[in-house]
């Protein structure tokens, strides 16, 4: 196994999305890729009390009529690993019960560091999980755990901020993300390969499952901004209160 580590450059776009920019883009219920995946985060910050805490949490549910449908990508190289065929571009997961996975919430208006570590792999020819949240200052590892080449890059704010060769199978980079934001994670050999980290600017966040659940635990009391992010829906947010031994239930609606 082959291992180093890489350091994710500080960038100077932070910010410069206007609201005004963004509603300009829309494609019809939805923000378009393009803008959602370069979203800058923004955040404030709160004073809290550590030793008083409470939980959040809640579901994401789809409320729409018809569920948006995937697209197709073609399979074009090492087809003896990858497969034949298509590989679905799987930006909508939506259960039975109408919860939509992959969605990140997060608490917006809280800023301190306390650094995570998070797994990516490259397995099959697709990034397992698709979707994962980090609080800024973690280290993100990458494995390749294909018998063939990939090159997992990662851009945020417009500016590629990793660029990892793993030729072998089993080879191991780590990148730390110390800039809040959205990083979009795509193999330069396998185009249809894609992943996405959400860096919230503090540990308070969580991934929906297959249900749209969410749960957020060890919440200072307090009153904050509770923010959705998703690849192909549109950003919300919902003001939440936290009370010390409560659990605080939500929930997001998108269509």
């Amino acid at each position: 196994m082959v291992s180093k580590t890489v350091l994710a450059k500080g960038l100077l776009l932070a910010g410069t999305i206007s609201a005004t920019a963004g509603e300009q883009i829309k494609v019809g219920n939805h923000y378009s890729i393009e803008y959602v995946k370069y979203f800058a985060m923004g955040y404030g910050e709160k004073s809290y009390d550590s030793s008083a805490t409470g939980v959040i949490e809640g579901y994401v549910v789809f409320t729409g009529k018809k569920p948006p449908k995937n697209k197709r990508k073609l399979i074009t190289k090492d087809k003896k690993v990858c497969g034949k065929g298509f590989k679905i571009d799987k930006v909508y997961i939506i259960g039975e019960n109408k919860g939509v996975k992959n969605a990140v919430v997060y608490i917006s208006d809280l800023k301190f560091k306390k650094p995570e570590e998070s797994l990516l792999v490259q397995k099959g020819c697709e990034f397992k999980p698709r979707v994962l949240s980090m609080s800024a200052g973690s280290e993100l590892v990458i494995r390749n755990d294909d018998p063939v080449k990939h090159e997992a890059t990662g851009v945020q704010d417009f500016e590629t901020i990793f660029k990892l060769s793993q030729h072998k199978q089993g080879m191991t980079d780590k990148v730390k993300l110390d800039k809040p934001g959205i990083v979009k994670i795509t193999c330069s050999i396998h185009g249809w390969m894609i992943a996405w980290a959400v860096i919230p600017p503090n540990p308070f966040h969580s991934v929906t499952d297959e249900k749209g659940k969410f749960i957020i635990k060890d919440v200072p009391a307090g009153e904050y901004t509770l923010k959705l992010w998703h690849e192909g829906f549109r950003e919300k947010e919902l003001k939440v209160k936290v009370q010390e031994g409560k659990t605080t239930h939500v929930k997001f609606e998108v269509q």
